[in-house]
């Protein structure tokens, strides 16, 4: 039995074998018909007795090697077999080379010079084609042409004369050449047949590889879909109360209260806010990964944008002594102005985040079609080798503690996704104690089509909610609860219900038509806001003003959300967001033939 190492070699044998004997029909036939030539040539010329002995014991030859052919072929094919047939087969190869040898030596001498060529020519005929039939069993090469040259060449010299002298020193050069000929050949037979197993070998042990590890990234995919389901299902468990909290706080802002009691619900708010931010940051990261997000081109100046980003992040410079400083070079870009922003806002929130003394530098510098907005701080810098890592999720450089007010690592990991949806690119460039570049390129734009900015909000805009019926469908308690407090501070007549059906039922008992209307979107009883949505639009009006509150962060979520073309606001949601979702919805939504009754 071989072993797995042995088995491509113990296949080159077997298959050396098999070539070797796939020769044997042609090679016997062949020499029947030489012989058959031979025998026409001396007959009459040597003692027909001789001469048939001579092609009696050639027939004989090819009959054993016939015979070893198909007894082969009732074999079933074993290794360790292979190499007894090989030496089968030289065996018969012997015979007829012993035969072939004799009757060319006795031959000669009785043969006329015409008849002497015809031996000559058969015997390097027949040593050739031997050696090219016999080729993957060099030992066989030899048993054959050796007695059938060797002799003759011995009986040509004998001969004597500068002709005949000549003729042997051929048959001894066709004799070398024929073996050395066989043997190389053999040689390179048996590496290609070997190299051809070993790759067959490589392939199977690919093939094994490759399932294996289509197998473990299987494993991987689907544990990694449990672990999204699971963070979906827990992110969607957490923003509901943090929703309610953040409703009943802001209620809470807005009542009158004495200074320690508004000292205290400011320290509420701020932990909100920051339970808030961290959500937000993993919210980003799932809409960006659902293709949720899609760029909107504008053009715009940059110089905007910067007093914008000064205006934010310009007290936080304050308070860590940093100097904030802002190049705009005049320009203006054509790109999402929204996208870009919140790309330089990260850059710099991190560079003042990491940055101890000096100061950071925003800029936008041309080059040809294109602009680099460069956040420059004078941090610590970034070592070659954490380039790339920065921007993994969850990655921090010097917060072993995790703190908090750190955020969660999920800033840069957002510019990567953000410069993928706008196909721009995002560069670093940090060196230790030299501080650190981080860049991103994007298109330049025309200054004649940069759009002029709206001025502020009239009255009547900010006061956009009063006495609008504003209907509420949520499954839980608490945040109906807290939107109805927080709607009916904003003077919103809110009518709040766990269904759409229900909702239904509470504003034609009252008989009156919402002016808008909230929705979760996954409710109780496998209903979702967009069934609710079509409800509500087919009782009240296709041109009904509906928003979607969610605290699904699945990406399955925003796309069908996007397909619907629903606004969509993701929980928890800050009190001045809806406020302002709001105002949006009412002031850019046709009349839905209703009116809001005692408000």
């Amino acid at each position: 039995m071989t072993t797995a190492a042995q088995a491509p070699q113990d296949r080159v044998e077997l298959d050396r074998v098999r070539a070797l004997y796939a020769t044997v029909p042609v090679g016997s036939t062949v020499s029947v018909l030489v012989v058959g030539l031979w025998a026409v040539a001396f007959a009459g010329v040597v003692e027909w007795e001789l001469l048939l002995a001579f092609c009696g014991l050639i027939l004989l030859a090819q009959l054993f090697r016939v015979a070893l052919f198909f007894a082969r072929r009732g074999q079933p094919e074993d290794a360790a077999r292979a190499g007894a047939w090989a030496r089968h087969y030289s065996a018969s190869m012997l015979a007829s080379g012993l035969v072939w040898g004799a009757g060319a030596v006795l031959f000669f001498g009785e043969a006329d010079p015409a008849r002497q060529l015809f031996i000559l020519a058969a015997a390097f005929g027949i040593s050739s084609a031997t050696t090219v039939a016999t080729v993957y069993h060099p030992p066989a090469i030899v048993a054959f042409v050796a007695p059938l040259l060797v002799p003759l060449t011995i009986r040509v010299l004998a001969e004597g004369g500068l002709v005949f002298g000549l003729i042997g020193i051929a048959l001894v050069l066709q004799l070398v050449l024929v073996i050395v000929f066989g043997l190389k050949i053999s040689k390179l037979l048996r590496e290609s047949l070997q190299a051809r197993y070993d790759n067959l070998q490589l392939i199977e042990q690919l093939r094994t590889n490759t399932e294996a590890a289509e197998s473990a990234q299987r494993k991987a995919e689907q544990a990694s879909a449990a672990k999204s389901q699971f963070f979906a299902a827990a992110s969607h468990d957490l923003r509901q109360p943090l929703q309610a909290l953040g409703l009943f706080a802001a209620s809470l802002r807005e009542s009158e209260r004495d200074a320690e009691g508004t000292r205290r619900m400011d320290q509420i708010l701020s932990s909100v806010d920051a339970l808030e931010s961290l959500f937000d940051e993993l919210l980003d990261i799932s809409k960006l990964d659902a293709g949720y997000v899609r760029p909107v081109p504008v053009h715009f100046n940059v110089r905007s944008m910067f007093e914008r980003l000064e205006t934010a992040y310009s007290p936080l410079a304050r308070e860590n002594g940093l100097a904030l400083v802002f190049e705009d070079a005049g320009a203006a870009l054509h790109t999402d102005s929204v996208l870009v922003e919140r790309v330089l806002g990260n850059f710099i929130s991190n560079a003042l985040r990491y940055t101890h003394s000096g100061g950071v530098t925003v800029r936008c510098r041309l080059q040809g079609d294109l602009a680099s907005l460069e956040v420059a701080d004078t941090g610590p810098g970034i070592p070659h080798h954490e380039h790339e890592r920065v921007f993994d999720e969850f990655y921090q450089l010097g917060n072993p503690e995790r703190d908090r007010r750190k955020g969660l690592g999920l800033g840069l990991a957002t510019v990567r996704r953000i410069g993928i949806v706008l196909a721009s690119r995002v560069t670093l460039d940090s060196e230790p104690g030299r501080g650190s570049v981080f860049s991103i390129e994007v298109p330049v734009g025309d200054h004649a089509q940069v759009a002029i900015s709206p001025g502020a909000p009239s009255e009547a805009d900010v006061d956009a909610l009063r006495g609008k019926v504003i209907g509420v469908v949520d499954d839980e308690r608490d945040v109906r609860e807290g939107l109805a407090e927080v709607l009916g501070i904003w003077r919103c007549q809110p009518v709040v219900a766990a269904s759409a059906l229900e909702l239904c039922a509470q504003l034609d008992a009252a008989d009156i038509r919402p002016d808008a209307f909230i929705t979760d979107y996954r409710l109780k009883e496998h209903e979702d806001g967009a069934a609710a949505v079509a409800l509500l639009r087919e009782r009240y009006g296709a041109q009904l003003p509906a928003l979607i509150m969610t605290g699904d962060t699945s990406p399955e979520i925003f796309r069908l959300v996007r397909e619907q073309r629903l606004p969509l606001l993701s929980k928890p949601v800050r009190a001045s967001r809806l406020r302002a979702a709001l105002q949006h919805l009412l002031s850019s939504a046709r009349p839905t033939g209703g009116t809001a009754h005692g408000a």
